[in-house]
């Protein structure tokens, strides 16, 4: 998952360690690594570099050790990779079996089986499953499932949603090494907009080849909206009418909100589902899945990579949803994310603070009215890292099951001193 680019402080020509990873790990890393770190993990460390751990030595439960020694309550979960809590030998000890035996063999093996009957137990409208290892793997493969079935090129997304980091979704953000070619045969549309739904399958309908939106949008920087129950059946019904698939990215939100996908929490029927992130619980895996008569495309289709069918994360991700579905881990996260959310709006009210706490309890997005270029939201992203938890000024933030009640009393104490402190150095508007 990517976010904003913002600059970045060369520490390795300015001669400063950044005090918080070790004398010169981010100074060694800057000189074979650009950027310090490859990919999103750069962030949130990349706006203010000494606020933050850059490296992390391990997780244990709902806590990351960085390597500059300290404990940090992690409410960003390894961007929602983590669900059930870092160093569950529930779910990495199968993994291990797995590895024990060659993490990546010639042939699939029985855990790609046995993952995806899983999968399609659990999953509402999902009949068959296939695999990749991230999130863009998920929505290329369901864009181009897509594209087999009807014959069509077209797909259309919500503005400002992210899916991946392949050229053909060319977040508006991260315009770098990409073309306006790649997105020539993708068209947006406004979230929860009827007339703009009915005006886009009027003049496209015929070559749409499928519409992808996440469960809500997240959109990244900005607060998240639910849909509305009435554009959901609208795009439902367009896409019916127009032999147009609707393919769910549930790739950020998937098992968060039901174990079933997030399209049965929030009321619609997706021909095509995108896991990954959750799915394993940090083992690199993703999944799509999708309905009986896209089978024939599925099966013509040829799409590789060569760990795709490596069975230490399909040990994982089937241990990991057994323990969701057994310890009833939706509930927990919903609950927990809903005391955190209410604790934190509480504290705001005391504060004098405009925030406001969007999306669904378990995948919460804070924002303050006013706090355009996200000063002050950066400014409390620091202060809470330096009280001993980890959120994001701009991204939506994620709880796992791992996260109960003294994670969550502790962080809304850590967020009561950040508060102040913050609003010492300058009021929210």
């Amino acid at each position: 998952m990517t976010t904003p680019a913002m600059p970045v402080r060369n520490v390795a020509t300015s001669g400063q360690a950044t005090g918080t990873d070790g004398p010169d790990l981010l100074r060694r890393a800057h000189r074979v690594i650009p950027g310090g770190v490859w990919g999103h993990n750069r962030y949130p460390a990349a706006y203010d570099p000494d606020a933050y751990p850059a490296f992390a030595e391990r997780g244990e439960g709902a806590r990351l050790l960085g390597t500059d020694g300290r404990w940090y309550n992690d409410f960003l979960c390894g961007y929602g990779a983590m669900i059930n809590g870092y160093g569950r030998q529930e779910i990495d000890g199968p993994a291990a079996r797995r590895a024990a035996g060659g993490p990546t063999l010639t042939t699939a093996t029985p855990a790609s089986v046995e993952l995806a009957e899983l999968l399609v137990d659990l999953v509402d409208g999902a009949d068959w499953a296939t695999w990749g290892t991230s999130g863009s793997d998920a929505t290329w493969t369901a864009l181009l499932l897509a594209r087999a079935h009807t014959g069509r090129r077209t797909v259309a997304v919500v503005d400002g949603a992210y899916h991946g980091s392949h050229s053909w979704c060319g977040w508006c953000n991260a315009p770098h090494g990409r073309h306006t070619d790649d997105r020539a045969a993708v068209l947006t549309l406004p979230w929860n907009d009827i007339g703009a739904l009915d005006a886009l399958f009027a003049a496209e309908g015929h070559q749409l080849a499928a519409v992808m939106i996440t469960p809500f949008h997240h959109p990244i920087p900005g607060a998240s909206e639910l849909p509305d129950p009435a554009w959901l059946s609208a795009l439902r019904a367009h896409c019916d009418h127009w032999g147009t698939l609707l393919i769910s990215d549930d790739v950020r939100a998937g098992f968060r909100l039901d174990l079933r996908g997030s399209h049965t929490a929030l009321g619609f029927s997706p021909d095509l589902v995108c896991f990954s992130k959750a799915l394993g619980n940090g083992w690199p895996i993703a999944a799509v899945v999708g309905h009986a008569r896209l089978r024939a495309a599925a099966d013509e289709m040829f799409l590789a990579g060569t760990f795709w069918n490596s069975s230490p994360a399909m040990a994982a991700a089937a241990a990991n949803l057994e323990l969701l579905r057994q310890e009833d881990g939706v509930a927990r996260m919903r609950e927990a994310g809903e005391a955190f959310g209410s604790g934190l709006v509480r504290l705001a009210e005391r504060h004098g603070v405009p925030l406001r706490i969007s999306g669904p309890a378990a995948i919460p997005t804070a924002t303050v009215d006013g706090d355009e270029d996200h000063a002050w939201m950066r400014r409390f992203a620091v202060h809470m890292a330096a009280q001993g938890t980890l959120i994001h000024p701009m991204h939506n933030w994620f709880v796992s099951t791992a996260h109960d009640s003294a994670v969550v009393e502790e962080t809304l104490a850590h967020a009561d001193t950040a508060m102040a402190r913050t609003q010492e150095e300058g009021p929210a508007a």
